[in-house]
């Protein structure tokens, strides 16, 4: 019977951590160098539509086509051979401090209704927050990219998961 109860409190313990469990990426640079966000493609499609944002615009590419966001215009991109393989990650250079921020992906899904009526939705892929260091005192010849590797910081496990756990183990041994 304990065991039966270590078992709930620990299925429980992993559905609430999986809830709460943040998806956002935590991305560190330093200044003047440049940085991939990554992203990857929810649904690839023929002619890929992806944007993103912060509290302002600042990079969307559908096909050849590209807008740079204001503070952003030669410094930004999606390639567009990348975007058609499902990697949608944007390259920022020449990083600045203002450029620290919570950066969002979102891909176009186009909706089709009865009435043959195109509706364009945006969905959220992700969500990378950029945070960017002041200079440093010395240079390098190579630019630095700061690519973020499988464990980029995902807030895995909730706080509550531990707690129960613990407690569970406790009680039920």
């Amino acid at each position: 019977m304990t065991s039966f109860f270590s078992i709930c409190i620990v299925w429980i313990a992993v559905c609430i951590g999986v809830l709460y469990a943040e998806g956002q990426i935590a991305v560190s640079a330093h200044e003047r160098s440049t940085v991939v966000l990554p992203c990857k493609l929810k649904v690839v499609s023929e002619t890929p539509y992806i944007r993103w944002s912060t509290d302002k615009e600042v990079f969307e590419r559908s096909g050849k086509e590209s807008f740079q966001g204001d503070g952003y215009e030669g410094r930004v991109d999606v390639p567009e051979d990348q975007l058609h393989n499902g990697d949608c990650s944007l390259v920022l250079k020449n990083l600045t401090l203002a450029d620290k921020g919570v950066y969002k992906s979102y891909q176009a899904v186009t909706r089709v209704k009865r009435s043959a009526l195109v509706r364009e939705k945006w969905e959220l892929i992700n969500s990378v927050e950029l945070s960017v260091d002041g200079k440093r005192t010395f240079q390098r010849r190579i630019p630095e990219i700061s690519i973020p590797t499988g464990d980029a910081r995902m807030n895995w496990p909730h706080p509550l998961v531990m707690v129960l756990s613990l407690l569970s183990c406790f009680l039920f041994r």
